[in-house]
């Protein structure tokens, strides 16, 4: 093997490992550790999968994830390709041939409703997850945030609790995307009973977390619905969370959001400042690191978002501390601000929308219009699209931007995704209106 190779080898060790830490156990045991590297094209990947479904499964929901990670360890790859491998004795790829019932993410044994931090945004759904848990509540629960503000914590305390009291043993809990995995395998492998009797008749309680994954799968949605029917008919507790609710979610069958709907909708919004001073105490707790309250009272003033954020300002301050050997005041709370502030640059939301216009010369109004021109949308998603990618604006703040629900926003992030990757001459654009930006931050 020549240096080259085994340099890339080494590389794709990498990107497996960081992969198996981002993705879920059973999503990464499926997908990701079958396929092989094959070889580099330029700037492409090349990797090797065993067949064509297989192929298309992962080029549709683990590209992103599989050029993001590359692009960590190895920035001069831009793209991944797929390829399908015959068994050969040097690519041969042993794809697992799980049996039921697969594994699952495990629960975290933190996310307890003694260790979530309760406030002014979140009472409401700390409440409802609460009688739940406690038998006080018959109704199914629909949790509904952006991302990091405590839907699976709340999920997960939910199953903890019950499996503490010892009057719940068959709780399954399980992310939308693994149970599209699952149901895909069974499929494959002629167990679908197997299947059906695991949701349907062994099963006292189902958490089934981001469902807003099941957006267009039909044949997913209608065995969902068909499960929810009978748990709702033998009066099981179900849980769902999701980044959007029901209604807006896109490629929804009317069944399925008529079923979802009759749940207790539960939105859990961002925490405001005495929530986030409180989260940064109890982090730096756990963390056994001690931090001054005017250091937390800065952070918690200049740090929004989600709970993750928060996490993350106290791990760098502690890193920081450690590894320069400095104390922890204003000073170095300063310098950790300003990883999670955008850089003062002439690039904002305005700028991005100018560029859009002006390479396709089209006015800005359009972009927020209702307008439905093919010569308006793409603008209008890749604008949507660039805006996520350089601002990390939430999808509410993306909606309010462009006069959009939340379904709308979701729903052209992944088109344009899917169109980027399709359409050579829009992948090219990309990356020159990628550049102009790149250059003025």
């Amino acid at each position: 093997m020549d240096f080259k190779q085994a340099g890339l080898d080494n590389l794709w060790q990498k990107v497996k490992e960081k992969l198996a830490q981002t993705l879920p156990p059973n999503s990464f045991q499926i997908w990701i550790q079958p396929l092989v590297l094959l070889k580099t094209e330029g700037d492409r990947i090349i990797l090797g999968c065993p067949n064509s479904f297989f192929l298309q499964w992962v080029k549709r929901h683990f590209y992103h994830f599989l050029k993001e990670a590359w692009k960590q360890y190895a920035p001069e790859y831009n793209d991944v390709i797929f390829k399908t491998v015959k068994n050969k004795k040097k690519t041969s790829i042993a794809v697992p041939q799980p049996t039921l019932p697969l594994a699952y993410p495990r629960l975290c044994e933190n996310f307890t409703f003694k260790e979530f931090i309760v406030g002014r945004t979140n009472q409401y759904a700390y409440t409802a997850a609460y009688n739940l848990a406690n038998d006080h509540l018959d109704q199914p629960i629909f949790f509904c945030s952006d991302t990091g503000l405590g839907k699976s914590h709340l999920s997960q305390s939910i199953a903890n609790h019950m499996i503490s009291s010892g009057k719940y043993t068959k709780i399954l809990y399980i992310t939308a995307e693994d149970f599209t995995n699952e149901m895909v395998s069974a499929l494959k492998e002629h167990r679908i009973h197997e299947f059906k009797k695991k949701y349907r008749r062994d099963c006292n309680v189902l958490i089934l977390e981001n469902i807003h994954f099941l957006s267009g799968k039909e044949k997913i949605q209608t065995e969902l619905n068909y499960t929810l029917d009978v748990l709702w008919e033998r009066r099981k507790k179900v849980v769902f969370t999701s980044l959007i609710y029901p209604q807006n979610i896109p490629g929804l069958k009317k069944e399925l959001r008529s079923r979802i709907e009759s749940s207790l909708m539960v939105p859990i919004d961002p925490p405001d400042f005495k929530m986030r001073l409180e989260i940064l105490r109890k982090k730096a707790k756990r963390k056994n690191v001690l931090i001054p309250e005017n250091v937390l009272e800065y952070l918690a003033q200049h740090i929004d978002g989600d709970v993750r954020r928060l996490e993350s300002a106290i791990n760098n301050i502690k890193a920081r501390s450690l590894l320069q050997k400095r104390a922890i005041d204003l000073d170095l709370a300063k310098e950790v601000r300003e990883m999670f502030t955008p850089r003062t640059s002439k690039i904002n939301l305005s700028e991005i929308k100018k560029l859009v216009c002006q390479h396709y010369k089209i006015n800005c109004e359009d972009l927020i219009s209702k307008s439905r021109q093919k010569q308006i949308i793409i603008p209008r998603k890749l604008a949507i699209y660039l805006a996520k990618r350089y601002l990390n604006l939430s999808l509410t703040e993306l909606g309010k931007n462009f006069r959009r629900h939340h379904s709308s926003i979701l729903n052209a992030l992944n088109s344009i995704e899917k169109e980027i990757k399709k359409r050579e001459f829009l992948s090219r654009e990309v990356k020159y209106l990628c550049k102009k930006i790149e250059e003025k931050m």
